[in-house]
This record gives structure tokens, C-alpha cells and sequence, in this order.
């Protein structure tokens, strides 16, 4: 997978480009200028993480530019300080994510990866498919054989994340950072609630059961010969 940092002259980012390289991630910077235009050449990348230091946002004016190009590359903004101003502009001005620090290297990679490999399913179809389960995501409704399943909009983005990694064993943390908003507050327990409750839905009804607890590491999806 290849990312691309934009950033401001001056800025830092060599720490960051060899923390995400450890990952397996072919990481570049580029220094970006206020008022440049996007070089076609950076639009080939799979991520453009936008490296941005609040309450100096200027920078994601790059934003409007790269959806101006109609690029289908992740745009992903990573703020060295946490601003809920700087988080509403990058939305409202289509970022695909916004991330501030501190965050490892590991869950930083796990993130782009797996926001990258979300994209490349959608542009595919507008279905995932795992077994005799099927997800739609444009209407975003379940069928597992011929039942229609209705799940809570937590439940569906966590056995979209399971079947986007069927057979992996995932942590507890790594389906946090998919799931739910890294820097929201939410109970310890917040995963197996919602694995619960999933898990009875799924599962429950049908001989197959899908959804396994790995005992002190978190859960993987498969069938019970996969894992």
C-alpha cells in the first residue's frame, strides 16, 4: 500500500514516515504550499494523509482540491492536536477520516489499511459476502440465508469489519479504532456488549456459529475449521 503526507514547510513527519514503513506501508512526503494545485502524480496513491498541527488548518484547503480532482485516494487527516473545529472542517469538506494524536504506529497503520481495503470493496459492489451471510451497503440491511437480520448501525460496521478480516484473530483495540471514534468515551466493556448482542443476532438462530471469542486477545469471524 502506498501513502503520500502532505505537510507544511518545517514540519516534522520523518518519524512518522519510518513508524508506518516498519508497517509495510511505502510511506512519501511532499511539503505543501498554500494556494499550490495537486500534482496529478500524488493522486496515485492509495492514502494522502494531510499532516495538520491545530489550530492551523489552512492546510486542508488541500482537501477541496484533491475531491476536485475526483481522486478515488483515501484522504485521511492526522492532527497533532486534538480540535473539534479542526474535525468539522475536515468533514464537512469531505475528508474520509480524521485522526489526532497520540497515536501508535500499529493502530495508525491498522486504520489506513483497513480504510483503503473498505473503499476497494465498495467500488467493487455494494455487497460483502462471507459464507451464507450477506451485507448491503448501500442500504446497509443483513441477510444470512434467506432471513433479513436488523442490526444497529454499531453492529453492521462490526460485521462489516469481520468479514472484511474473516479467519484474522483482531483485538479488542483494533476493532475499537474501526468501529467507534477512537477519541469518544465509551465503557471497557463497549466491544462485548455490542459483540453480544451481534453474536445473538447472527449467530443465535442458526447452526453455524460465526463469531468466536479468542480467550485475553478479542474475536475472529469464520467458521469454526478456519480458525
Amino acid at each position: 500500500m502506498e501513502a503520500i503526507i502532505l505537510h507544511k514547510q518545517g514540519e516534522r513527519v520523518g518519524d512518522l514516515q519510518k513508524g508506518l514503513s516498519y508497517e509495510n506501508i511505502s510511506i512519501h512526503s511532499k511539503v505543501w504550499r498554500p494556494g499550490e494545485e495537486i500534482d496529478d502524480n500524488l493522486l496515485n496513491a492509495n492514502v494522502l494523509i494531510i499532516h495538520c498541527i491545530s489550530p492551523d488548518f489552512s492546510i486542508l484547503e488541500a482537501i477541496q482540491k484533491i475531491k476536485f480532482k475526483k481522486s478515488s485516494a483515501t484522504v485521511v487527516i492526522l492532527d497533532e492536536n486534538q480540535n473539534e473545529k479542526t474535525r468539522g472542517v475536515s468533514e464537512n469538506l469531505g475528508a474520509d477520516k480524521y485522526i489526532s494524536q497520540p497515536v501508535s504506529f500499529r493502530n495508525l497503520a491498522f486504520e489506513l489499511k483497513s480504510l483503503v481495503y473498505k473503499k476497494e470493496y465498495e467500488k467493487e459492489c455494494h455487497w460483502l459476502r462471507a459464507f451464507n451471510i450477506w451485507l448491503d451497503l448501500e442500504h446497509r440491511f443483513v441477510k444470512r440465508e434467506k432471513h433479513v437480520i436488523p442490526l444497529r448501525n454499531k453492529e453492521f460496521s462490526l460485521l462489516e469489519f469481520f468479514i472484511i478480516n474473516r479467519g484474522k484473530v483482531l483485538t479488542r483495540n483494533e476493532i475499537l479504532e474501526y468501529v467507534w471514534d477512537r477519541n469518544a468515551n465509551f465503557a471497557s466493556n463497549t466491544v462485548d456488549v455490542h459483540i453480544n448482542r451481534l453474536r445473538k443476532k447472527i449467530d443465535g438462530p442458526f447452526k453455524d456459529k460465526l463469531i468466536h471469542t479468542i480467550h485475553c486477545i478479542g474475536y475472529s469471524f469464520g467458521k469454526n475449521d478456519e480458525n
